[in-house]
């Protein structure tokens, strides 16, 4: 027992040390096992099953099984795109299933985070569900999908039960955000495929027992997902000016405040922060990366007189707002290229910024998976309003990167910097749930 205590002291000894100096901790594998848990997080395993876990990575639920759908076929059925419910008490998934004659069924799945209550509650012929956004209650579900015959994505909410489905809209692009009472939504969408974002419009969808789409007579500017203010009040979306330029524009809704709270410049990316004070936004232009620029925050503390700073955070390409909102995690371009005849592999860095202070903490380099690169960092925004990859403590943060042995890790990232990253799994599209 003297041992042990021992031990814990020389642990906190070492963590005031390192947090002084700025350097990293390695992790002790009885860190984890001691440290307080934090709701949970759900990933795609390398069978192409859905999981779940705490961060220690321990306590594996093994939420899907292949075999349960019956098949004789190996490798039949794959899950992919999992969301956390905002109670995180429930999950949402899609499952591919791959029938004797070689077609696929796509299908939307419930469960319990401990596997329990498994459920098929959406499926139509015609229609693959690519991403999941559960409404703000947890009771129903929306979810985004591709179409045999039509170019255009449609938007579909579907009851918990699975006892009913609507179709809310169609379009190429599309996306929504919705209003925190879970009653209507802001859809940013285009009826003409390939089109390009002259064609986009915005528009008001409430949603009862019919969905009623009302034009915004807005013009919008480059930017993908709108969004609400946490109180409901205003929703925030790009606009383009008479001069071909781009304003983040403030609106009441219900009511006629129309208020520019900042010009942009190129394509932008922008979320609220979950406690009403501020919104922080990307401003740049596409590369093959996906949009890349610097990281501004607007605080709206008052609300008539917005106030603008710029942050020391470049090469910005996703970020991520905490549960609290006093923080913002941020991936950006780390340094790649090519270096005394040797190609570097391409790299993002993670950090936090403290945005009272302003302060960063620098917290990793990692190598990004495929999975993360060409899901979540071109639609970043969007996630937003759907996922996080914050611990519901604001402690931690659940990353995916590929490692030493080029497989695709599930890493937990201490998120004041003071210990090294630990890989917890393996697998894609981690996400922690909300609580």
């Amino acid at each position: 027992m003297k041992t042990y205590i021992k031990y814990l002291i020389v642990i906190g000894a070492t963590i005031f040390l390192v947090g002084c100096q700025g350097l990293q901790m390695p992790q002790s594998p009885l860190l984890s096992v001691l440290e307080r848990k934090t709701g949970h997080i759900v990933y795609v395993g390398m069978d192409s099953n859905i999981y779940t876990m705490n961060q220690a990575g321990q306590d594996v639920v093994m939420v899907t099984d292949q075999s349960d759908l019956g098949s004789d076929l190996p490798d039949s059925a794959t899950y992919f795109y999992p969301a956390w419910s905002p109670d995180g008490d429930k999950l949402a998934f899609v499952g591919y299933r791959r029938g004797d004659d070689r077609s696929v069924e796509a299908s939307l799945y419930t469960a319990r985070y401990d596997g329990s209550d498994l459920s098929r509650v959406f499926s139509e012929p015609g229609k693959q569900p690519f991403y999941v956004y559960w409404m703000p209650d947890s009771s129903n579900i929306s979810l985004l999908s591709g179409v045999t015959g039509d170019d255009r994505f449609v938007m579909d909410v579907v009851s918990l039960d699975g006892s009913a489905s609507r179709e809310i809209g169609r379009g190429m692009p599309f996306y929504w955000a919705w209003a925190p009472d879970g009653e209507s939504l802001i859809a940013h969408k285009s009826s003409k495929p390939g089109s390009g974002s002259q064609s986009t419009s915005l528009s008001l969808v409430e949603v009862g027992n019919t969905a009623v789409d009302t034009s915004l007579n807005i013009r919008p500017s480059l930017f993908q997902s709108p969004v609400f203010s946490p109180d409901g009040k205003y929703f925030v979306a790009g606009i383009e000016n008479s001069a071909g330029g781009g304003k983040l524009m403030l609106v009441e809704w219900p009511g006629d405040r129309r208020q520019i709270i900042d010009d942009i410049a190129g394509q932008t990316a922008f979320d609220w922060s979950p406690d009403g004070e501020r919104i922080a936004y990307v401003s740049g232009s596409p590369t093959v990366y996906g949009m890349v620029g610097e990281l501004t925050l607007i605080d709206l503390a008052d609300i008539d007189n917005p106030v603008v700073s710029d942050t020391n955070a470049s090469g910005v390409i996703a970020f991520f707002w905490n549960n609290v909102g006093d923080k913002l995690a941020y991936f950006s371009i780390g340094s790649t290229g090519n270096s005394d005849g040797v190609t570097q592999e391409f790299t993002l860095d993670l950090s936090v910024l403290e945005v009272d202070s302003g302060d960063i903490i620098s917290l990793t380099s990692l190598r990004p998976t495929d999975a993360f690169m060409t899901q979540i960092v071109p639609h970043f925004d969007q996630y937003q309003r759907s996922s996080t990859i914050w611990s519901p403590n604001d402690r931690y943060l659940v990353i995916n990167s590929i490692t030493e042995d080029s497989g695709p890790g599930i890493f937990i990232i201490d998120a004041t910097g003071n210990l090294q990253p630990r890989l917890a799994n393996y697998g894609v599209m981690p996400f922690w749930s909300r609580e």
